[in-house]
């Protein structure tokens, strides 16, 4: 028992009695309900729910997009509630790689240019940056398209394109939103195939929002958000 918890993969983040809620008008509308989970670095999880339910609000209070109304949150053992704004910015910046249903590509920018912009944002030079996002492009298949503009490109490149820039800044964390909500059933499971691969290669912490129940059972674990409440299933 203590030789296979020594060999665990240690917690990656942790969350605890996450509650939010929005405000319309003098109503207040609850979206999450106390809800805690704890992620170990390297796993998959697929999280599922209607529209509505809070899957998304709850990947952007994983990704330090949003705060919760109250809880405890934890990222690599540091209380993220804790954190100020300039801390909270540079570990989503250097630790978080997001992936959105619509790509949310610059449409006058190449596929080289659009998966350098995190890069250049750090301050890091237009060659080195160029170079790095070379290497993801080639990492994700894309290698031929690197002078391509969005709108040359499918929606499968496109989405191959938004992860390669998720992947520059060599993330620990993966967060994708519906990444596959735009794309036909094959390219979909390229996608995901993908991103699983990815993190078998690299370790990469993966969280993926889906309704795809047939997509969401290649992770290794599936969550399911109802009516603000998680739930985990067994495959």
């Amino acid at each position: 028992m203590g030789i296979a918890e020594s060999r665990s993969p240690p917690v990656h983040f942790s969350l605890s009695e996450i509650s939010q809620a929005y405000r319309m008008g003098e109503e207040v509308v609850p979206v999450l309900k106390r809800v805690t989970f704890t992620v170990r670095r390297g796993e998959t999880c697929a999280l599922l729910g209607t529209s509505g339910s809070g899957k998304s609000t709850l990947l952007n209070i994983v990704g330090l997009l949003d705060r919760p109304d109250s809880g405890q949150y934890h990222f690599n053992d540091r209380n993220m509630l804790t954190a100020d704004a300039d801390e909270l910015a540079l570990i989503r910046n250097r630790q978080f790689g997001f992936v959105f249903q619509a790509f949310n590509l610059l449409p006058r920018l190449t596929a080289l240019d659009n998966v350098a912009l995190p890069l250049m944002y750090r301050g890091i030079g237009r060659r080195c940056a160029r170079d790095a996002a070379s290497e993801q492009l080639h990492r994700v298949g894309l290698a031929d398209r690197a002078e391509h503009r969005p709108a040359e490109l499918s929606g499968g490149q496109r989405q191959r394109v938004a992860i390669a820039r998720a992947l520059v800044g060599q993330p620990s964390v993966i967060l994708a939103d519906e990444p596959t909500g735009n794309l036909d059933t094959a390219t979909a499971d390229d996608i995901v195939t993908l991103l699983l691969a990815l993190n078998q290669e690299h370790g990469v912490t993966l969280v993926v929002v889906t309704h795809d129940v047939a997509l969401a059972n290649r992770f290794s674990r599936k969550l399911e958000v109802r009516s603000g409440e998680l739930y985990e299933s067994l495959l």
